[in-house]
């Protein structure tokens, strides 16, 4: 399993719809702190960041699977933020090489985060986590 079939995951798991950077980042995030010791040895580091944990190689990862033809990034209109989509090809490659429990994990973790808005996710993160609200910028009270 590579951090790449697990980035492709969280994307797919969207079922084709877009993903935001905020759920990418913080589905991530949330799969490195459930399973620690399952991970490859160079899956994400997270940095306590503006909105709370934060890796710029997710962003870069993403890129490659849009060069590969597996993901789809567009730039979102009112917001100018990227967005992710799995690719028909997408959905169906890669994903067999994750264990079960961390592919139900992302499952029910990417279906939570894509029914809050940013503030909500990013103060359920600052709940769960409080540390890496350090260097935040968002005031969630």
């Amino acid at each position: 399993m590579k951090r790449s079939d697990l980035l492709m995951k969280i994307i797919a798991a969207a079922d084709g719809d877009k993903v935001t950077p905020v759920q990418l980042q913080k589905v991530a995030f949330l799969v490195s702190m459930e399973f620690p010791q399952d991970l490859p040895n160079n899956y994400y580091a997270f940095e306590k960041y503006d909105y709370g944990p934060f890796s710029l190689q997710v962003y870069k990862d993403a890129e490659k699977l849009e060069e590969e033809g597996l993901v789809s990034i567009e730039i979102n209109r009112k917001g100018g933020w990227k967005e992710y989509s799995a690719t028909h090809r997408g959905r169906k490659s890669k994903l067999d090489t994750i264990p079960q429990n961390i592919s139900d994990f992302i499952e029910d973790k990417m279906a939570w985060a894509r029914q809050l808005s940013f503030q909500q996710l990013v103060r359920a993160i600052y709940r769960e986590y409080p540390e890496y609200r350090e260097n935040s910028v968002f005031q969630s009270r």
